[in-house]
């Protein structure tokens, strides 16, 4: 997820006028809602098929690809673009997973205490602060629906991660990717995603640093097309209108998984896009000072699995989502104002204001 970062040599930038903090909300909302479903055992809803919660995710993926790439392109510093990357995302996630850990687990837990503690699962489940994701604590939800897991929304936050550390490769002089080169890049990604994730059976998992391969090469398109979008200063192709149309299209014309998931990587981009960089001023009061997307994505999963513990599964999707979701906010506020936004005030600034020619039709992303 792309977040924006102050940009000035001695305060940060304006809010831009856009809706990217919106869509983001939308995005951690698709995700619950999408989850609210497996947890309870009933078979969900879908969209050009995917799941709700997979578009979420690549609602994300998209703005991230865009923001990240523009923090780039402003400020090619590798050591300050990496200090703000890691500012975002870190100090959030270990305090979902310390919480996880030492308040949620000691209570969930059907082991003793003593046992829980001294068992190997818990220490490992401190890993995913790293990135290195597990999702099982010893005892913990083990009579659930979807047993074992705590938090299942971290597996794409090493994909994420992953792709802003290509992000200065890619943008990058010393490979020299001007022209249309990022471009083929993300369309021939994409072609082979499609390909493997819709059309070719997938037979065996491959992992490389605790993460699914496949779960990698089904959403690292997304990023790519917001990051070429942002390379090639596309903004003046958006066009709120034409993306209803596109997805409109999806929505209704029923055609194969493979037609729809490549009809996805184009509209889905161009669609978020148009969207987020169309100023609609109702829509950024919504979302005010507090950026809670973040907040919500990361707490959304353990609270929709506890719900279901303490009230069954037959308590249902909609009202899990619901209950959760309003949990979910007010424990985002409180990451949101304690931890997150504290943090982001360490984000370093650059050392040289960008040249006078350089577009500034969005503030500098983080």
């Amino acid at each position: 997820m792309g977040f924006n970062v102050a940009a000035g040599q001695t305060a940060p930038q304006n809010h831009p006028a856009n809706n990217f903090d919106f869509l983001r909300l939308i995005g951690a909302v698709l995700v619950v809602y999408g989850h609210s479903y497996p947890l309870t055992g009933t078979g969900g809803p879908g969209f050009a098929a995917n799941a709700p919660g997979t578009i979420g995710v690549k609602i994300f993926f998209v703005i991230s690809g865009y923001l990240v790439a523009l923090s780039w392109l402003r400020d090619p510093h590798l050591p300050r673009f990496l200090l703000r990357r890691s500012l975002r995302i870190f100090p959030a996630l270990a305090v979902v997973v310390l919480l996880s850990v030492v308040v949620l687990g000691p209570v969930i837990t059907t082991l003793p205490l003593s046992a829980y503690f001294q068992n190997g699962w818990t220490a490992f489940y401190l890993r995913n602060i790293a990135l290195y994701i597990n999702y099982g604590l010893p005892g913990v939800f083990e009579t659930n629906v979807y047993p074992l897991a705590v938090n299942g929304s971290l597996w794409s936050l090493p994909v994420e991660f992953s792709m802003y550390l290509l992000t200065p490769l890619l943008l990058s002089r010393l490979v020299n990717f001007n022209r249309f080169n990022l471009a083929a890049l993300a369309i021939g990604l994409a072609g082979v995603s499609v390909l493997l994730i819709r059309t070719w059976p997938r037979t065996s998992i491959y992992v490389l640093y605790a993460t699914n391969v496949w779960n990698w090469l089904e959403v690292a398109p997304y990023f790519l097309f917001g990051a070429a979008f942002a390379h090639y200063r596309l903004e003046w192709l958006t066009n709120i209108y034409v993306a209803f149309v596109g997805l409109f299209a999806l929505g209704v014309f029923a055609m194969s998984a493979t037609a729809e998931e490549a009809m996805l990587v184009v509209v889905l981009p161009y669609a978020v896009l148009s969207f987020g960089l169309g100023y609609t001023a109702v829509f950024e009061q919504l979302t005010g000072k507090n950026d809670l997307s973040y907040g919500v994505f990361l707490f959304g999963f353990p609270v929709q699995q506890t719900i279901t513990a303490v009230a069954g599964p037959q308590i249902g999707p909609w009202a899990n989502c619901l209950i959760s979701l309003i949990v979910c906010s007010c424990l985002a506020y409180l990451s949101w104002n304690l931890v997150e936004r504290p943090m982001l005030s360490w984000k370093p600034l650059r050392h040289k204001a960008a040249p006078e020619s350089e577009p500034v039709t969005v503030s500098v992303p983080g």
